[in-house]
């Protein structure tokens, strides 16, 4: 991977941790209208999603199957009251995984990268490892915080960027 992903990765951290900076701990698993993915949610997924990259570099998962349950593709978000990670720990978590993926990306040839994706039902949109990895650090993550801005306009906070 070069400088340009690794720049919009970091970009997109920073931007998540500037949506959830208000956002407290008794808030993380509202759901403000129906069908909409509470940020408790979104930061295990897109933390159980660094996984998917280090997987892509032949790293070994650091994320527990009960994480993997809770917050991978397909699964459902949990209800007020159930037992759930922190925004302490989801967003340190998040952080460890960015940092994860960063230090594993630099160690990768670019030979390495035009490897089959080893993710079977996305590898026909996606065939490369350089384009799954492309696709977690930039798309997928970018479209999980328009997410996080969309539920933070829904609770009735303001726009960042104004």
């Amino acid at each position: 991977m070069n400088d340009t992903f690794r720049n919009l990765y970091a970009f997109n951290l920073g931007y998540c941790e500037q949506l959830m900076e208000d956002i407290p701990q008794e808030e993380l698993l509202i759901v403000p209208n129906p069908g909409v993915n509470h940020p408790g949610w979104q930061l295990g997924h897109l933390a159980v999603c660094t996984d998917y990259a280090m997987k892509s570099f032949g790293k070994e998962k650091r994320f527990s199957e009960e994480w993997h349950t809770m917050f991978g593709p397909g699964s459902q978000p949990a209800s007020e009251g159930s037992s759930h990670p922190s925004k302490q720990e989801l967003m340190k978590s998040l952080r460890e995984g960015h940092a994860a993926v960063v230090e594993a990306s630099h160690g990768f040839s670019p030979e390495q990268l035009t490897d089959p994706n080893p993710i079977e039902f996305l590898r026909v949109r996606l065939p490369t490892v350089a384009d799954l990895v492309a696709h977690l650090m930039s798309t997928h993550e970018a479209a999980h915080i328009g997410h996080l801005s969309s539920w933070r306009r829904q609770t009735g906070r303001p726009s960042l960027f104004q």
